[in-house]
């Protein structure tokens, strides 16, 4: 049994997919399986199996999946523990936050750990910590309201402000007090399931029975923006996100009259999960610059 091997493994667990393994490893889709294959031989027991086209770990696969993260987390250990200053830091991060939150953060962190490998990614709150428990990131930034996850530390940055905005051309751009009944009859942009403000937005809504005429579904922070400003509908945004188009007067915030949308830029981490060095380095720089 080699350990890339278990890196194999591991990845493949992750993905369930043979050919998005091979992309994320650099390996061939046939190296991938005759590795697998390898180990189950060795171990005597399937490790994956297949119902129609889903690719799902067996019972014996998800209990050798634990050992094989445990094997290589301490490998992974002691090679940073000798060389604190190499490595690799995985971030998992909403999209708004890698635009306007993180560049700050790295800068400041690649001017400490120059050598140190840096890997982000943007995923939905819900994503994020799925990435976490299976030990695919190593710290996440999230957009949400208080986190109720006893797996996971968590720990607020900043109180974001929220924007509901308009293109200058909508017919409610001219409103001096917008209500939620006011969108009973509007088009609503909202991110898809998983971002962490989306039920908030919703719930802020349904106190109200307030149900849109239409809503619209977008997985980009910036599609949302280009379709809000295209005059498309209505959209509620991190203030972050669109204090440029604001500036430029390309959108318009309304004053919203209706309940607070509590939203925040949390830092999480599993409680399980072993600090290396560059990993204490990088959760220390963002509480210093927490407000």
């Amino acid at each position: 049994m080699e350990l890339r091997q278990l890196q194999i493994f591991v990845t493949a667990a992750q993905t369930l997919n043979f050919t998005k393994a091979a992309l994320k490893l650099g390996y061939t889709q046939s190296n991938i399986t005759s590795q697998i294959r390898q180990l189950e031989d060795e171990l005597n027991v399937r490790l994956f199996e297949r119902f129609g086209k889903s690719l799902r770990l067996t019972n014996e696969g998800k209990q050798f999946c634990k050992h094989a993260i445990s094997i290589l987390d301490q490998c992974t250990r002691a090679k940073e523990e000798l060389s604190p200053q190499t490595g690799v830091l995985h971030i998992g991060a909403a999209e708004t936050l890698c635009v306007n939150r993180l560049p700050k953060l790295l800068t400041k962190y690649r001017s400490k750990y120059p050598l140190i490998e840096i890997r982000v990614q943007t995923e939905s709150c819900q994503q994020l910590f799925n990435l976490l428990r299976d030990n695919a990131i190593d710290v996440a930034l999230a957009l949400t309201d208080q986190i109720h996850q006893p797996d996971m530390q968590v720990t607020t940055l900043y109180d974001e402000a929220m924007a509901v905005v308009v293109s200058p051309q909508h017919p409610l751009a001219a409103k001096q007090a917008l209500r939620p009944e006011d969108l009973a009859n509007q088009s609503l942009i909202l991110t898809t399931e998983g971002c962490g403000y989306r039920p908030i937005v919703l719930n802020a809504l349904a106190i109200h029975q307030v149900q849109p005429a239409t809503i619209m579904e977008l997985s980009s922070v910036g599609a949302i923006i280009q379709c809000t400003a295209c005059g498309l509908g209505v959209a509620v945004l991190p203030k972050i996100a669109v204090t440029d188009e604001l500036k430029r007067k390309k959108l318009i915030e309304l004053p919203w009259q209706g309940p607070a949308f509590a939203i925040k830029t949390q830092l999480i981490y599993h409680k399980e999960k072993w600090l290396s060095p560059a990993i204490r380095v990088f959760l220390e720089l963002c509480q210093s610059l927490k407000v």
